[in-house]
């Protein structure tokens, strides 16, 4: 980091929203050089005098700039300088003239006069008293920025996180942040927990104080949302805050816990466990949340539904008689049925109806002369349910009004929807914040259908509304289980249900039967492997120390890592081919030493012995070098024709399916993780390095590790009600503004494509998409999907997680790695309950 002191000369670029801007400055030492300085301040003007901290940066486009991570702002230099600060529009009312009158008049004294005796102004020719109140109220407001940027900064805040701040909470900055730091986690999107924690200690408060005992079990209620839960019990609660804090304060948390119960600043409601009464702590919102969903569910439950079951009939079995595939027996009844009651779930495995059903449905309700909406949680998902209806379905969002000024959804109790009967689909996906809005908007003189499958991923969000409502065995549920004999044509429908019956699906492959892929086969299962972490270090350790070793003419020496008390229990690698086993002892290891021939020990895991190293020395890609240490290869592995795992998912995306299915292919990789070499953020470079890489011409903004260029696939991360693009939206960067550090972002929407400006501080929530994770795919299609399988993923190996994959293609899915990793997936029921009383709050 270096430090540098100049006077602003102007100001090329500011932005009101996030402070981002863009200056030239000539440095005090060198008052004749133009440097740029990019930096985050709530307001910045020409003539001032910083003290820059930052680093010399090279811009591909704009050349040489000093990127200022802080800065502290000193008197003007010069009194050229001091005028041009003055009369740079700082100052209401003080423009060039006046500013040059008020520095002749006071000279040196200037800014004493304005800090202590602002009424003296009214020397000057111009100012006079209406003006001085202009001045005063300018330069007070002025000088709070300035107090707050420096205050901020003094603590550790970054300089973009400082402006947030400031625009948030004003003059009152200081204030707020002294009194409680951990407001800042609750007020402030990007500063969590952690970020607040550090503020506080570093301004003084107690690491035991009521005020960070307090903000934990915020924090920790919170942060169990991300787990699905609506709810805590104490134990997990004093478990995860003595993991947070690094230290036990059991009576503390006690303590608080309590006292936040009698204020209210949490709720509390009991359950019965083992014939006891236990304590469930729930944060204020999703405690009504979850009563609020409980409370309008029943009050549906409660209303009847006149219909004329005849006419009903009627229609349905001329309907039936103008269809080429009728509606089965299920269907019908699964129609009638929800026409019937005033809330009802639809739900079945892929392949058996539930699309035909809902048509018919909407048909009927049309007939009936019924005013019906059609919604889903996902831009995607509501795309393809309007395409399939052939009727308009909005997202939840959308259909909801969201505001972004009041935080709330226009649509609620006081102005419900206008109505007859709301059917929404994806039902798996509604956590219970959402579901609880949803069905305060909804008219209680309209009919709800909820349409989804238990089997897949439940919400990201906290609750598990679909299955909850399911199992409490109130609400009528229409269950299809026939699969079509039009789908039981799809090996993707046919092995989906085998997965569900913990079958593990036996997949072709295209290595061991290349003709399938003209087949109009949609399921595929590549045999590969991708190196494990300590089959990475080995090699690395191999390849790159033993082969510096024995290309110095030295000798390596290898030893059992099981037995390294064994003193005669060497191999010793030279270059020759000769690789010869003896007897070699520490005695004799220690007489080459002393001879000064270069040596080294190298301990080798047991289940390594068998490789053959000096092989491994020479293997020049991960591939062979893999090949040669992994016992039990399978015949059909793609490391016997060069190929790992992840190089293997890189080649089908930007080659081969394209090859096979045609360039306009939308292909996405699902994986388990985000982490690994197989998970989303490496694959994503991967995958960027062959189909969209570097050029000249080619705009791309560096974003921390992240690196977007015009063309890439990306994904919004969450909700942004302001440019309106939710979580899990799917577009490509069709332009960057490097200048300005911003983009645009085309998504697809039912009446085209949808161009979206991102400034930067929304660029923040834009993620490379290329590969995303299994969860963010949730109610969405897509042509082809790859689905890496492996060992490597072991903790998320679950058979909801692999089913939700594997139904997210639509021509077809592969499968890339082991048949082991697949069937301990197939088997593996996800029994991590999450912790919610929805199902409950509804018997009772």
């Amino acid at each position: 980091m270096e430090n540098f002191t100049a006077i602003i000369q102007r100001v090329t670029y500011h932005s009101p929203e996030t402070g981002w801007s863009v200056i030239k400055v000539s440095p005090l030492d060198k008052p004749h050089e133009l440097k740029t300085v990019t930096l985050h301040q709530a307001s910045v003007f020409a003539g001032a005098t910083m003290e820059f901290t930052g680093e010399w940066m090279s811009h591909p486009k704009y050349g040489e700039q000093f990127k200022a991570t802080s800065f502290v702002e000193r008197k003007p230099a010069t009194t050229s300088a001091l005028e041009k600060y003055l009369g740079s529009g700082l100052i209401s009312g003080v423009g060039p003239k006046i500013a040059k009158r008020i520095v002749k008049h006071f000279g040196k004294d200037t800014l004493d006069v304005f800090e202590s005796h602002i009424e003296r102004l009214t020397e000057v020719d111009g100012i006079a008293k209406a003006k001085l109140e202009t001045i005063t109220s300018s330069w007070r407001e002025h000088r709070e920025i300035r107090n707050v940027m420096l205050f901020l900064q003094e603590y550790g805040v970054s300089t973009l996180f400082a402006v947030k701040i400031y625009k948030v909470y004003g003059n009152e900055a200081i204030k707020i942040v002294e009194a409680n730091p951990y407001q800042l986690s609750k007020d402030i999107y990007g500063i969590g927990f952690f970020s607040a924690d550090k503020i506080a200690l570093s301004i003084g408060l107690e690491k035991d104080s009521p005020q960070r005992i307090r903000a934990a079990i915020s924090h920790v209620l919170e942060a169990s949302r991300d787990q699905g839960h609506c709810y805590l019990e104490l134990e997990p609660i004093i478990m995860q805050i003595k993991e947070l804090l690094k230290a036990d304060y059991t009576s503390l948390i006690i303590e608080q816990i309590e006292l936040m119960e009698q204020e209210v600043e949490l709720k509390v409601r009991m359950k019965t466990d083992e014939e006891k009464q236990v304590k469930c702590y729930y944060s204020k919102s999703l405690y009504y949340d979850e009563l609020q969903t409980a409370d309008k569910v029943k009050a549906f439950l409660k209303k009847s539904v006149s219909v004329d079951s005849t006419r009903m009939h009627n229609w349905l079995m001329r309907f039936n008689e103008q269809q080429e595939y009728p509606l089965s027996d299920e269907q019908y009844n699964s129609v009638i049925g929800a026409c019937s009651h005033s809330f009802s779930i639809l739900t079945g495995g892929p392949g058996c109806g539930k699309t035909t059903t809902t048509k018919a449905l909407v048909r009927l309700l049309l007939a009936m002369q019924k005013k019906v909406t059609l919604a889903a949680p996902t831009g995607r998902a509501a795309q393809r349910m309007a395409e399939v209806i052939g009727q308009e379905a909005l997202t939840i969002h959308r259909l909801l009004v969201w505001q972004p000024h009041t935080g709330q959804f226009k649509k609620n109790e006081e102005e419900p929807l206008e109505t007859d009967f709301v059917i929404i689909d994806e039902c798996s996906m509604l956590d219970i914040s959402i579901s609880a809005s949803l069905l305060k908007a909804i008219p209680p003189t309209a009919q709800v259908l909820f349409i989804g499958d238990p089997n897949q991923l439940p919400s990201v969000g906290a609750g598990n509304v679909l299955k909850d409502l399911i199992d409490s065995g109130q609400v009528p549920c229409f269950h299809l289980k026939k699969v079509f004999r039009q789908a039981q044509q799809s090996q993707i429908i046919h092995y989906a249900h085998q997965i569900i019956q913990q079958q593990i699906p036996k997949i072709e492959s295209p290595i061991h039967q290349p003709k399938i892929w003209d087949e109009q086969v949609d399921c595929l299962f590549f045999d590969s492997e991708e190196a494990t972490k300590d089959q990475m270090r080995f090699i690395k350790k191999i390849r790159e120390t033993m082969k510096y070793v024995v290309e110095q003419e030295g000798i390596a020496f290898v030893r059992e890592k099981t037995a390294v008390d064994m003193a005669d229990n060497y191999k010793s690698v030279a270059m020759e081919d000769d690789i010869y086993i003896n007897s070699t002892t520490e005695s004799e290891i220690e007489a080459i030493k002393q001879k000064g021939i270069r040596s080294y020990i190298f301990n080798v895991p047991q289940e390594y012995m068998h490789a053959d190293l000096q092989a491994l020395m020479k293997s020049d890609n991960h591939a062979t070098a893999l090949k040669r240490i992994a016992k039990n290869i399978h015949p059909w592995s793609s490391l016997n024709y060069g190929f790992v795992a992840s190089e293997l998912v890189v080649r089908l995306y930007a080659k081969t399916i394209r090859e096979k299915l045609g360039q306009n292919t939308e292909i996405q990789i699902l994986s388990p993780m985000t982490v690994g070499s197989m998970g989303t953020k490496n694959l994503n470079q991967l995958v960027q390095e062959v189909d969209n890489p570097a050029s000249g011409s080619k705009p791309f903004l560096q974003i921390g590790d992240r690196i977007l260029r015009v063309g890439d696939r990306v994904i919004q991360r969450r909700n942004n009600y302001d440019l309106d693009v939710f979580n899990g939206d799917i577009g490509r960067i069709t332009m960057i503004d490097n200048q300005n550090m911003s983009m645009e972002v085309t998504f697809p929407s039912d009446s085209g494509p949808r161009p979206v400006h991102y400034e930067k501080q929304d660029t923040l929530d834009i993620d490379l998409a290329y590969a995303i994770t299994i969860h963010k795919s949730q109610g969405s299609e897509f042509d082809v999907v790859i689905i890496p399988v492996v060992l490597q993923h072991f903790n998320m190996l679950y058979q909801n997680l692999i089913y939700t994959a594997l139904t997210r293609a639509k021509k077809m899915a592969i499968f890339v790695g082991t048949r082991k990793a697949l069937g301990i997936a197939v088997r593996n029921i996800d029994n991590r309950s999450r912790k919610t009383m929805l199902r409950t709050i509804i018997l009772e």
